[in-house]
């Protein structure tokens, strides 16, 4: 007959040293593939445990005809072929609670000198004789202990104190190496068990023993173990007697011969305390090749209907106000590069390689069509924005009112946001001065103004620059003042069709410098390029309006970002 486990480890870890090897050998990796030994030991171990748990009587040799069936077995295995090999670390743990005087060095240097020993031993028979539960005497040294005993009697437990002094009771320690193997959680181990003992009975046996193995190897390796009908995969590896190569390692496995009391023994039983305990014998297998590895890549569920994207920012240093754009540019560009990557299939990531199709496919992200004309249309294109509380900035939002975001895009974002971005200059700080994004879920709410509700005031969250210069030689330019360039774009941005613009405040806060969007095309033809002035405004509508609210310069970039005031 032919039995399948499969085992599962849920903290992908198997913690397991070969039988009575040294903890500490350099070639030790630990075992891998588990042995059949302790797989026939563990459900030995649960047989009595389920006995004890039901009531009843049952065949005197149920126990035998189990552990019969499991020694005369072959054993094959499905290892993982992701599992790899955990980084051998060391740790102190506690292994005995006792206790220590804190004089003790000079107390044993007394205790074993010959000169005055019987006297001093008298003092502590007198000692013992007036007070029940007083400290007695700690000692080490053989010789020193049959002359305590000759004096005051053998001890009943150790020679520990049986009132000690707290300050010097504690744990001792050991150096214990963890030699685990990392399964990934998600992949099993198949076990092949095959033999000709195997009945009805002793499987429905098994079963309930395997349901009661919570830990395998450790206690730390938790693991579930059962039986099962479906196999979807075939051994990858089959133990041999021979051991042909010194790749292949020891698997330790039951003798067909075992009996009950060979498996049951102890560890500290001599016949067990050995490198091959009696009853088991040493089969030699090669684990299966592992594969290339492969960078797995953090991944969201893909949102149906979305429309908003937000990351929250992490840094050393925080960003400036004035940085917004050099910041949003360049997450942008690392949208773009995954984006044409992703749908070029690798053969390029450039805007300008990208076949013709390819640029109109990806045009709502960039905000042109393949000629390189811009989009026409209110909220046509993603644009990226910086969310401030205060002087610090707490989210990157991207944004298309026109139509969601699809599966392509959305990976795009996640997979820009996979890397660290800098929003300084180039120069020595660039490295130093990165941030770092994490993708919200949709359990995070928008925030104010992308999050449908209306307001009749808002109030600039980034500065607002002037589209068109309204400065000539130092005067304002009548027709080009900034109230008239506010008015005039929220007309043609159809964002109040149905109210009316009452009144635009300029003074509420000082002018900023900021940096503004430049395209490629026109880096080398524009003699200023760097900061410009922005500035902080209040609006005043006539009837509520819905936001988000943009207006400017580089508008699409996090400038001239207004936010709902009260």
């Amino acid at each position: 007959m032919r039995i399948v486990l499969q085992q599962s480890f849920p903290l992908g870890r198997f913690h397991a040293t070969l039988w009575r090897a040294s903890p500490f050998d350099k070639e030790l990796s630990g075992e891998w593939p588990p042995s059949p030994w302790r797989l026939t030991r563990a459900i030995v171990a649960r047989w009595y445990q389920w006995r004890r748990e039901t009531a009843g009587t049952w065949p005197e040799d149920e126990l035998e005809s189990l552990i019969r069936a499991l020694c005369r077995s072959e054993y094959r295995f499905y290892l993982p072929e992701q599992a790899r090999q955990s980084i051998i670390f060391r740790q102190y743990q506690p292994a005995e609670f006792g206790m220590d005087p804190p004089n003790y060095k000079a107390f044993e240097a007394e205790f074993t000198a010959a000169e005055g020993i019987e006297q001093k031993l008298r003092g502590i028979a007198e000692s013992v004789e007036r007070h029940e539960s007083c400290l007695l005497v700690l000692v080490k040294k053989k010789r020193a202990q049959k002359q305590v005993e000759g004096i005051i009697g053998t001890p009943l437990g150790n020679w520990r104190g049986l009132n000690p002094d707290p300050g010097a009771r504690g744990y001792a320690t050991n150096l214990t190496q963890d030699n685990a193997w990392c399964i990934p959680p998600d992949e099993d181990l198949f076990w092949f068990v095959e033999g000709d003992s195997w009945t009805k009975d002793l499987v429905d046996i098994l079963d309930r023993c395997l349901e009661r193995i919570v830990y395998f190897g450790r206690a730390e390796a938790l693991t579930r173990i059962r039986r099962t009908d479906e196999v979807p995969i075939s051994e990858n590896v089959m133990p041999s007697e021979s051991r042909t190569s010194a790749s292949l390692v020891p698997v330790l496995v039951p003798r067909r011969d075992a009996t009950r009391t060979d498996v049951e023994r102890v560890t500290q039983d001599p016949l067990a305390a050995r490198n091959i305990p009696q009853g088991a014998r040493l089969l030699y297998a090669r684990r299966p090749p592992r594969p290339p590895a492969r960078e797995i890549l953090r991944r969201m569920p893909i949102r149906p209907d979305i429309h908003l994207i937000q990351f929250a920012l992490g840094w050393a240093v925080a960003p400036k106000q004035r940085a917004t754009v050099r910041l949003t540019t360049r997450f942008r560009t690392a949208v773009l590069h995954n984006l044409i990557c992703k749908k070029t299939k690798g053969t390029t990531a450039s805007w300008s390689d990208a076949p013709a199709s390819v640029r109109d496919e990806i045009s709502g992200m960039t905000g042109k069509d393949s000629h390189g004309e811009p989009l026409r249309g209110p909220r046509a294109h993603a644009e990226f924005l910086l969310w401030w509380d205060g002087d610090v900035p707490t989210r990157l939002l991207v944004w298309r009112g026109a139509r969601p975001f699809d599966e392509y895009e959305q990976e795009a974002m996640l997979r820009a946001a996979a890397q660290e971005l800098s929003w300084a200059a180039a120069g020595p700080d660039a490295e130093a001065w990165k941030i770092k994004l994490v993708p919200l879920d949709a359990a995070v709410p928008p925030p104010p103004g992308f999050n449908g509700a209306s307001a009749t005031v808002w109030r600039t969250l980034t500065p607002y620059v002037p589209p068109r210069h309204h400065l000539r030689g130092g005067k304002v330019r009548e027709s080009e003042t900034i109230e008239n360039q506010v008015r005039r774009e929220i007309t043609v941005r159809g964002y109040a069709p149905n109210t009316k613009l009452l009144s635009v405040e300029e003074k509420i806060e000082p002018p900023k410098w900021v940096a503004v969007h430049v395209p490629r095309r026109e880096a080398d033809a524009r003699l200023f390029i760097g900061d410009r002035r922005g500035y902080m405004l209040r609006l005043t509508f006539e009837t509520p309006i819905v936001g988000p609210l943009r207006l400017g310069h580089s508008s699409s970039f996090g400038l001239g970002l207004f936010k709902p005031s009260a």
